[in-house]
């Protein structure tokens, strides 16, 4: 339910507040977010932008406005249509796979009461489902729990952002994409503080993979269009940066991104941080290790830096300081279990083949579902002698989600190193079927034949 409608007297003693957001679709969760306003919002206005879920139908039967919104690929354009309806002395933004954590509802009416603060600064978790999940600087990290239903996810990665804030003439969202009013607040010298409540977000664990296949390419989109609109712009080049290197897996794509960022804030140790991960994914390792040596300079408290740092001993062959970089990101927070197959995979090639193995099948413990850590075992435990177990890990990874034509040639050298050619060339006859123009499959069973 709403908060009971106050007189105009009351009005002046209590600042109101509102609830905004723009959905599409979004009945899965719309119920879950409502009902975390409850007592806390004064009036509920939702966007629907074309909608054909219930989404619409659970807005009324809580009371909210629902006011339809033309979708013009632009999301501070389709918030702004509803900032322009606020009726309201404050304003907190949701979207549907969000709720507002309990313990807000004490902490807010001392927030809007403050009459020299124009908005407030939040920290969203984002529930995910494994360990290994890593978004922008933010690493994964244990759920602790704190509301009843986050429990089926094992982690979450922190975000920040402008959620809350006064309604103000120049108080309006900005950017296509990623959109936020914290660009407009500080170019008004309009003072923020920090909010001290959650916002709980479950986009990543409840869309179906297809969903989130297609908001991440709309964002993919968007993100480059919004750096057409502000070429010089630090966080449009960082956001294009991400996008090319997490969404679409494409390093040499990202990394003059990131070197434009590092141009615009030099002092920002994630810019030199993701320019040597691309560097170092590119086999430009010398480069690779100076921006990642600057990136410490600026800043070594990070986990991801020191995992990064471990990436490229590894792949340049220092196995020692893999180890001892593995060990210092874990010691700052990473508990993947990537990152233990990871420091159990360098531990092999020290000669520590029992005690790594053990690390690497402790992950796979962990993390059952992850394909990489089948691989990383079958890799290790063929370097440790283990040949069986290798061939045993091949074989199952290639069973997994995500397979690729690296797989195949993976699983059938193991079985041409302990003799099974027979089994070899059956895996490479269904890796062709499964990817008939991939190279390295093609040259396997080339070179098998000119042996045979």
């Amino acid at each position: 339910m709403l908060k009971q409608k106050l007189g105009p007297e009351q009005c002046r003693v209590r600042p109101t507040l509102e609830l905004s957001m723009i959905v599409k679709d979004g009945a899965l969760g719309l119920a879950r977010c409502l009902d975390s306003v409850d007592g806390v919002v004064d009036r509920i206005i939702l966007g629907d932008t074309g909608s054909t879920d219930e989404t619409v139908s659970i807005a009324g039967h809580y009371g909210a406005e629902v006011v339809s919104v033309p979708w013009e690929d632009d999301f501070a354009r389709a918030r702004n249509h509803l900032l322009s309806r606020g009726e309201c002395d404050w304003v907190l933004m949701l979207d549907a796979d969000e709720m507002l954590d309990p313990k807000a509802r004490a902490r807010i009416p001392a927030l809007i009461a403050q009459e020299a603060i124009f908005g407030y600064d939040v920290w969203r978790w984002n529930y995910v489902q494994e360990l290994d999940h890593r978004c922008g600087g933010e690493l994964a990290v244990v759920n602790p729990m704190v509301i009843e239903q986050a429990r089926p996810y094992a982690a979450y990665f922190r975000s920040f952002h402008t959620r809350l804030f006064r309604r103000y003439p120049g108080i309006v969202f900005e950017h296509c994409v990623h959109e936020n009013v914290s660009d407009r607040m500080d170019a008004l010298n309009l003072p923020r503080g920090p909010g001290n409540f959650l916002i709980h977000h479950f986009g990543y664990v409840e869309d179906a993979e297809e969903s989130r296949d297609r908001k991440d390419s709309q964002y993919h989109s968007l993100v480059f269009r919004k750096l057409a609109a502000h070429p010089g712009s630090y966080q449009a080049h960082l956001e294009a940066g991400m996008s090319e290197l997490d969404h679409a897996r494409k390093a040499a794509a990202a990394l003059p991104h990131f070197e434009a960022a590092c141009s615009l804030e030099p002092r920002r140790s994630i810019n030199w941080l993701y320019a040597g991960i691309c560097l170092c994914r590119m086999g430009r390792f010398v480069e690779a290790r100076d921006r990642l040596t600057h990136a410490a300079r600026l800043d070594s408290s990070s986990p991801l830096l020191h995992n990064a740092m471990a990436d490229f001993y590894f792949q340049t062959g220092d196995y020692l300081n893999a180890c001892v970089s593995y060990e210092k990101a874990q010691a700052l927070g990473d508990a993947s279990p990537l990152s233990w197959a990871k420091l159990g995979a360098a531990e092999v090639q020290l000669g520590y083949g029992e005690k790594g193995l053990a690390r690497v099948q402790n992950a796979i413990a962990r993390s059952p579902s992850s394909g990489e850590l089948y691989s990383i075992l079958a890799t290790a435990a063929f370097i440790a002698g283990q040949h069986h177990l290798a061939c045993m890990a091949a074989d199952h990874r290639l069973t997994m989600v995500g397979v690729v034509g690296f797989h195949f040639v993976l699983a059938a050298s193991m079985y041409v190193h302990t003799g099974n050619h027979a089994k070899a060339e059956a895996i490479l006859q269904a890796g062709t079927l499964s990817f008939p123009d991939d190279i390295d499959i093609k040259t396997m069973m080339a070179n098998s034949h000119a042996h045979s």
